[in-house]
């Protein structure tokens, strides 16, 4: 019974995020970042950084306006946590900033009504991001392990352990993909474009609360859970193949060895070849 519901609390607190060259999972310990490279797959288990407020701080921690400060701290211990979901988050920014930089430059030089469309990009960034994610997500190896970290977490959840078998006959949609939430932010971005006569920064802190305060509030209903499904259907996930599947249940069986204590992190990779 006691093996049960360790069960039941490692999952809810299992994470995981898809990148270019693997796949990243993060537990209440450690950290898991695993790639495949020349047929082997190399899996680095670190110390985990997602902090969990316990006692008077917990029930605080699920007050509204405060919860979405609470969130958003866990979000970056999270990137903390990873080097690997760490570089791709800087570079999401930069490239973010590239893009409004340049469209705003290019409208004010270029005129007419081309410059008219960049200045128009300026104004809702978003727009052409999500062209490009879309676009990286669905036609890279990236929606492949999006794929495969959702069906491997999904295997665990049902059966408790994590085998490729048990990975293949899950859904590569899940509840609780960052999907869901992408959802409120274009809605915001769209809605409410950050305005130029304003300081940036307080603003785009009051945006983000106000994202997620309506994710808590209607994140779980029917229709937003209806369109993050199609979402990751369609523009997030791909089918993934055996190699993408082979590296996920790897990666999140090593994760699990760490968080029982069978092994700890390591400056050195585990190296290990496909079993299945």
């Amino acid at each position: 019974m006691a093996q049960e519901v360790y069960r039941e609390e490692e999952k809810l607190l299992f994470g995981g995020m898809a990148r270019y060259g693997g796949i990243d999972f993060f537990g209440p310990n450690y950290s898991s970042s695993a790639e495949r490279r020349d047929g082997k797959i190399y899996v680095w288990i670190d110390p985990s950084k997602l902090w969990q407020p316990e006692g008077l701080l917990a029930r605080i921690s699920q007050w509204p306006v405060l919860r979405s400060v609470f969130f958003w701290f866990r979000v970056l211990l999270q990137l903390l946590g990873s080097i690997w979901a760490l570089v791709s988050f800087v570079g999401i920014m930069v490239v973010l900033y590239l893009l409004v930089y340049l469209m705003d430059f290019g409208s004010e030089s270029i005129g007419g009504p081309l410059g008219a469309v960049l200045g128009f990009l300026a104004i809702f960034p978003i727009l052409p991001i999500l062209l490009l994610f879309f676009a990286s997500m669905k036609f890279t190896i990236i929606g492949r392990y999006h794929g495969a970290e959702h069906k491997a977490v999904s295997a665990y959840e049902k059966y408790g352990e994590v085998t490729l078998e048990g990975a293949k006959s899950m859904s590569r949609l899940h509840p609780r993909c960052g999907t869901n939430i992408l959802i409120y932010i274009i809605a915001a971005s769209l809605i409410a474009p950050l305005p130029p006569f304003v300081d940036w920064t307080p603003w785009a802190v009051l945006q983000f609360i106000v994202i997620s305060e309506a994710w808590f509030l209607f994140g779980k209903t029917r229709a937003s859970v209806a369109i993050g499904n199609f979402m990751q259907r369609y523009l997030t996930t791909s089918e993934p193949g055996r190699k993408e599947l082979e590296v996920a249940v790897e990666s999140l069986n090593e994760l699990l060895r760490a968080e029982r204590g069978e092994r700890g992190a390591a400056k050195e990779p585990v190296l290990l070849s496909p079993r299945y």
